[in-house]
């Protein structure tokens, strides 16, 4: 007998390293499975595809079993079969009945004037059973997921994800692909829930997490992650994100903030500052992301991530805590670039609040944020925040940010944010205010305690209302010293040169709106970077 067919003949308890079908309607007999407890109970070898019906919805999660890992040159491929005319193959983690909502109108009718939207399930009734993902890989590698649907709905919040893949005491995970892709209707939480062991930054639509909870601890971190050309939509609360327990270090984010040391399970002591385990190669590369409750694309814990080319909006319109459109944390060169991103709304009553386009936060080193277009934002444009410490002792501030040729518009209650920086550099940036009554100014420094410090040089600053205004004021005694403005044009400015202006090397030069044209301006840096080559492919 031939490999494949000796293992088809052995059964579910024996590895596959054949073509696997999978129609959940019941309409195709064996050896199509028919369900995913079937599939479930599955083993599978490296280079075995898994095909799921197109126009066929799986209830429930697919848990591929222990030990169904690909190999190098041989993942584990998951896609669909049968004529794409009649829709995705779709598995629903959630509620068993739901309305459908293929055009996602459905949806968007529950958005209020201002934009903010609630939750929208379209569950008709609910069983009262959380899963925790319709995909959940959990100590795997070598895997490719394509062209599926993903939703886990229900009534009520509870610790769901869309596609989680999760690693713990295992060392380096590899090659991960996800493709074409769509997530939507995923309902997490939107703030911490009493007795849950997940916190509502672990929910919402695809989540690369590590997690530590066992006696023998391995360090652990993902190599060779690809999410690309997919679509997420109405999930709450994250979109896309990355997440590690093996995150602690001199300068970082707090180590507090995840287990073992989250609530002193675990007693935290300088040993902890070994931890740090950063994952590398993530892309995050032309993906949809909107209708998100809180942030919409997070690095956490990696070395030089790239998230490129993404469109985001309608970001934080539902999660009671900051949130923001892209960013990384305790991150080093993570590089953001071509992503197009607008309306990320700004909630009551956080102050000073984020709402603005990208962050370099908490424990971030060399970030660069390039090349990208931001656009009305209620928060504003780009935030430096280190306003902590690592829960070791010593500040955990963003430093060696670089924020270069981007183009902003109409990025409201202020522009660029400083919230802990020890060092920033925001160079040859193109901020335009054409929209009339709207103030934000140029830029903020939250007095936070935290050292802000920044080189704003060779920007073009333009509000053609002619109202503009250099800060928008936390405390009336609060001093600017490690902020210079260098080399700068500001049209439709006044009162620049004030006791809390402290220039630069270059002289800062100030004029009338009417001493320059922003159309040709847009022109002039679309056609520069080459963006709408560059940018987000639909």
């Amino acid at each position: 007998m031939s490999w494949v067919v000796l293992m088809a003949a052995l059964g579910a308890g024996a590895a596959r390293a054949d073509e696997v079908r999978v129609d959940c309607s019941g309409a195709s007999p064996a050896p199509v499975v028919g369900s995913l407890t079937e599939l479930n109970a599955m083993r599978f070898a490296p280079g075995t595809r898994i095909l799921f019906k197109r126009g066929v919805t799986c209830h429930g999660s697919f848990v591929p079993r222990a030990g169904s890992s690909g190999v190098p040159g041989r993942p584990v491929v998951v896609g669909s079969y049968g004529d794409p005319a009649v829709g995705r193959a779709v598995i629903a983690a959630g509620c068993r009945e739901a309305v459908a909502d293929p055009d996602q109108a459905l949806t968007l009718q529950a958005r209020t004037a201002s934009g903010i939207s609630p939750y929208r399930s379209l569950c008709r009734r609910d069983d009262g059973v959380v899963a925790r993902a319709a995909i959940h890989l959990h100590n795997l590698q070598h895997w490719e997921i394509e062209g599926l649907e993903l939703t886990n709905d229900g009534l009520s919040e509870g610790a769901r994800v869309g596609l989680l893949v999760q690693l713990e005491d295992f060392g380096v995970g590899s090659h991960y692909r996800v493709r074409d892709v769509y997530v939507h209707h995923v309902r997490g939480y939107l703030k911490d829930a009493p007795g849950s062991e997940h916190v509502y930054k672990e929910t919402g639509g695809i989540l690369f997490n590590i997690t530590r909870h066992g006696v023998n601890q391995r360090k652990t971190r993902f190599d060779d992650v690809l999410v690309e050309d997919s679509e997420i939509f109405h999930v709450d609360a994250i979109g896309l994100s990355t997440r590690s327990a093996w995150m602690c270090r001199v300068g970082g984010a707090p180590c507090g903030d995840y287990l073992p040391y989250k609530d002193k399970r675990v007693a935290l002591s300088a040993a902890a500052a070994d931890d740090y385990t950063p994952s590398t190669n993530i892309v995050f590369r032309n993906n949809h992301i909107h209708d998100i409750g809180g942030d919409g694309i997070v690095v956490r814990s990696a070395t030089r991530p790239l998230v490129e080319a993404n469109l985001m909006h309608d970001i934080w319109l539902r999660a009671a805590g900051n949130s923001a459109g892209a960013w990384a944390i305790n991150t080093d060169g993570a590089r953001f670039q071509y992503n197009e991103i607008h309306h990320v709304r700004y909630q009551q009553p956080w102050e000073p609040g984020d709402g603005m386009a990208f962050d370099a936060d908490l424990g971030t080193r060399d970030t660069q944020v390039v090349n990208n277009y931001s656009h009305d934002n209620e928060g504003g444009f780009m935030l430096f925040c280190g306003c902590g410490d690592d829960g070791l002792g010593n500040p955990a501030q963003s430093s060696g940010t670089l924020v270069e040729n981007n183009l902003s518009i109409n990025d409201g209650r202020r522009v660029i944010v400083f919230a802990g920086s020890q060092s920033a550099l925001v160079r040859g940036n193109l901020l335009l205010n054409t929209r009339p009554g709207l103030v934000s100014p140029a830029a903020e420094n939250t007095g936070m305690g935290s050292k802000n410090a920044g080189d704003i040089r060779d920007n073009v600053f333009y509000h053609g209302a002619n109202a503009g205004t250099l800060w928008r004021a936390m405390k009336p005694a609060l001093r600017h010293d490690d902020i210079r403005w260098g080399g700068n044009r500001f049209y439709g400015y006044a009162n620049i040169q004030s006791a809390q202006f402290f220039e630069g090397e270059a002289v800062n030069t100030v004029a009338p709106a009417a001493g320059f044209d922003p159309e040709a301006a847009l022109r002039n840096w679309f056609a520069a970077t080459s963006f709408k080559e560059r940018g987000y492919r639909r």
